[in-house]
Order: structure tokens, then sequence, then C-alpha cells
């Protein structure tokens, strides 16, 4: 099985709903909106994203990749990564957060998707709180 079919049952088992996009698969936690990232090349490649957490203007570009240094120092294996987007009609940069894990074996769930997601949004308060300083 997948990373995705084996995400896809256990976000089941515990009523949360997902949706598959061309990306891979959304779903909701805690108020926040996360992105299984497909991989063809690698199906038990496990990447699991919280995009746009913040808007990087140009004024707070310099700032955004320090933070995102610190939350790439300070976190195992969760990237900060300032994504660049151009969609026809807008352009500008946001930060995502990317918790990444190469799976050898069918994983447990139970465990790894909530440790996931808590490693995330522990990423994020980091990440938030030093653009909050002064």
């Amino acid at each position: 099985m997948t990373v995705g079919g084996l995400v896809s049952r256990y976000l089941k088992s515990q009523d949360i709903v997902t949706k598959k996009s061309d990306l891979g698969l959304n779903f909701n936690v805690e108020g926040w909106n996360f992105l299984l990232w497909k991989d063809a090349d690698d199906p038990m490649f496990f990447r699991l994203i919280l995009p746009g957490v913040f808007d990087v203007s140009d004024e707070h570009f310099a700032k955004a990749i320090m933070a995102c240094n610190n939350v790439n120092w300070n976190f195992k294996v969760v990237k900060a990564v300032l994504y660049e987007y151009e969609d026809g009609k807008e352009k500008g940069a946001s930060v995502w957060l990317c918790y990444e894990q190469q799976l050898d074996t069918e994983p447990n769930m139970a465990e790894l998707l909530p440790s996931a997601v808590h490693g995330l949004l522990a990423a994020c308060d980091a990440f938030m709180k030093e653009m909050n300083e002064e």
C-alpha cells in the first residue's frame, strides 16, 4: 500500500474528511489545512505539508528567510521553505512547512501522523514567534 492509502485509511478511522487534489491528499486538523504530497516516483515517501503559514512581502523577506533557517536548524525532520508562486494573475511568496520521512516499512500511522502534525504545528509556532519579535 502507498503512503497516501495508509494515511487515507487512518484519517477515515478518525472521522477526518479528506479531499484528493492534483497535489495529493488534503485534510484539516485542529483548524489547520494539511496536504499529504503525492510523489508518483516514490510512493513510500512521506511528505506532509502545512502550506502558506506566512505570506512574505519584500519588507519581511530577509527576516522570513532567517526564521526558516532557525526552524530548519532546531526541528528534526521539519523543513521550512519559502515557496514562490506565480499563477498568471498573482505572484508572491509564502512559507510552507514540510515534515518528511523516507519509509522503508509500513508505518504505524496512529503514531506517525499525529507526530508529524504536532511537529509541524510546533515549528509553525516557533516561526511565527520569531517573525513577531521586534
